[in-house]
């Protein structure tokens, strides 16, 4: 063998023991998601908004590829361990991240803090490392011994032809009602809105059960669905009456 064959085998020799040293490639998820600070007359968060709002979507994103690491979580039980197993440096999990949009103030639809009327939205892509997130869930025990329990399914829940808070508000409460785990919007444009809801029901499944628990007035009308997707329309057939309104009864007296 020449000296330059020697150089060289021992070249590969040393490029595969540095390979197999390399741990595993990381496992990245790539995500859109939305970041929403409610903003309070004369209580504002502390420094811009939009950091705020970024920094939300950053957590958000982080907390949503933990909780499909988790297929039995409950938003209403396991919320707060999870947040603290998580710690609070969104970036010690994400990868890359990148504005899609910034939508400034604007009139509040994610923001459910009572006296909340404008919030500071923006979209962001987030580049998860999902093997992070689930080496933090195992060392903290959340993943040593999962529940048994039903499977739950993952429903992108699309509401097209949103014409008013009213009617995409009355899908979330329909939701509320069937006991979803969870429904967050991800996604929220003039004329449409979309959820990811976290179900015992599949989506033809939560499709049904949504027609038949909406009531006379609202009109649900599916738009079709597959294994991870479901599309539908909802309208009001007519304005939902005032409380103490009574311009339909007869007033023009005998």
């Amino acid at each position: 063998m020449t000296p330059l064959a020697i150089r060289l085998s021992g070249a590969a020799v040393l490029l595969v023991a540095t390979l197999l040293a390399q741990p595993g490639a990381a496992e990245l998820r790539t995500l859109e998601s939305v970041g929403v600070v409610p903003l309070k007359a004369g209580a504002g968060p502390q420094g811009p908004p939009r950091d705020a709002a970024e920094r939300h979507a950053l957590v958000s994103a982080v907390r949503r590829v933990a909780q499909e690491e988790l297929p039995n979580f409950d938003p209403d039980r396991d919320t707060a361990s999870l947040d603290a197993a998580l710690g609070d440096k969104p970036l010690d999990y994400v990868t890359r991240y990148r504005i899609l949009e910034d939508r400034g103030e604007r009139p509040a639809l994610f923001s459910s803090e009572p006296g909340v009327e404008i919030e500071y939205v923006v979209v962001m892509e987030v580049e998860v490392e999902a093997n992070r997130v689930r080496e933090r869930l195992r060392s903290s025990g959340l993943m040593a011994a999962p529940r048994v329990g039903p499977r739950r399914h993952r429903v992108r829940l699309v509401i097209e032809d949103v014409g008013t808070w009213a009617s995409y508000r009355a899908v979330r409460t329909l939701l509320e009602d069937l006991g979803v785990q969870s429904a967050v919007p991800v996604e929220m444009q003039r004329g449409r809105a979309v959820l990811v809801v976290h179900s015992q029901r599949s989506p033809d499944g939560l499709m049904a059960a949504l027609v038949r628990a909406a009531p006379p007035n609202l009109r649900l009308v599916p738009l079709g669905s597959d294994a991870e997707t479901l599309r539908l329309r909802a309208s009001f057939l007519r304005p939902p009456a005032a409380a103490g309104d009574d311009s339909s009864s007869d007033s023009s007296g005998e």
